[in-house]
């Protein structure tokens, strides 16, 4: 079978410009949020955000004073972050190259939705190896049922893997990955989104 994970991969590579034009603006319930995990971490402290993409959040969290490291598996992507001024490793978001309890904040969004069903848990507990106790979690990803391949809209070449967690599932898994569930919303606009504010649990 052939891996998800590498064929969505490679649609990124081949998309990427178009991709960081069309995802250049984003609405104000989710700079609202982005803004709220912002303010819940310590000037100047290390952030990772996985799946990083072109880099668009990443960027404005070096605008606001914190310390980024970009982490995507695209090398078109990571390039593409790069080119914004943040520092952009090439690697998998489920095993991510960070030192465990490095991190004060760990922001993801439309991300963890390329992730395999089966994966989330394993995932999620590395998310939290690599926080310290009370570090961050700001995840944004598709609210739903199921999991498929979907075509991109601007390139019919290209198709992504895409996963619909149940809103109720993913927050009593990242409870059981060792994480506090501090806010929770759902998001409409092309498709539902679930966002999520948590922390990591004190040891």
């Amino acid at each position: 079978m052939e891996d998800p994970v590498t064929r969505t991969t490679a649609g990124y590579d081949r998309i990427a410009p178009v991709f960081a034009e069309r995802s250049r603006e984003v609405g104000d319930s989710f700079m609202a949020f982005r803004r709220r995990f912002a303010d819940a971490l310590p000037t100047g402290g290390r952030v990772a955000d996985l799946g990083c993409g072109p880099g668009r959040d990443a960027a404005w969290f070096l605008e606001q004073g914190l310390t980024v490291v970009g982490v995507d598996r695209s090398i078109e992507m990571a390039k593409l972050a790069a080119a914004r001024g943040v520092p952009a490793v090439l690697s998998d978001l489920r095993r991510p190259p960070l030192i465990p309890g490095s991190l004060v904040g760990l922001w993801s969004v439309a991300a963890l939705l390329h992730v395999p069903a089966g994966e989330t848990e394993p995932t999620l507990r590395a998310w939290s190896a690599a926080l310290r106790p009370g570090g961050v979690l700001g995840l944004s990803t598709s609210a739903g049922a199921g999991e498929g391949w979907e075509p991109v809209s601007y390139d019919a070449e290209v198709s992504r893997w895409f996963v619909h967690r149940d809103p109720d599932a993913l927050l009593a898994t990242l409870e059981s990955a060792g994480f506090e569930v501090l806010e929770h919303a759902l998001n409409t606009t092309h498709r539902t989104w679930l966002n999520v504010l948590a922390r990591r649990r004190e040891v």
